[in-house]
């Protein structure tokens, strides 16, 4: 007498639910890894705008203050107010061509 096969559905439900949730949580962790990129990237884009602004920033204060110096230094007197107010101005004038 062969004795038949007795299917084990509590067996074959815990395989299907283990298969379930491997693969929620590889959708998951692709989901979060596709997030985590676009953020990165939106991240960068803000640095490169804000270093762009500061950059120019730091090129206006620094011809301004080296026309500053520069024609304090022609005329023989100390730094005034007046110089770095030009020094401002040709700077702006300068850096918007």
């Amino acid at each position: 007498m062969e004795q038949e096969k007795k299917m084990r559905w509590g067996a074959v439900a815990i395989v299907i639910a283990i298969l379930i949730l491997a693969g929620s949580i590889f959708f998951a962790a692709f989901k979060i890894t596709a997030t985590i990129d676009t953020s990165v990237k939106n991240v960068r884009a803000e640095l490169k705008e804000e270093l762009k602004k500061n950059i120019q920033n730091v090129r206006k204060e620094a011809i301004s203050f080296i026309y500053a110096y520069r024609q304090s230094g022609l005329e023989s007197r100390q730094l005034s107010n007046e110089d770095f107010e030009k020094g401002y101005d040709f700077a702006d004038e300068f850096l918007s061509r």
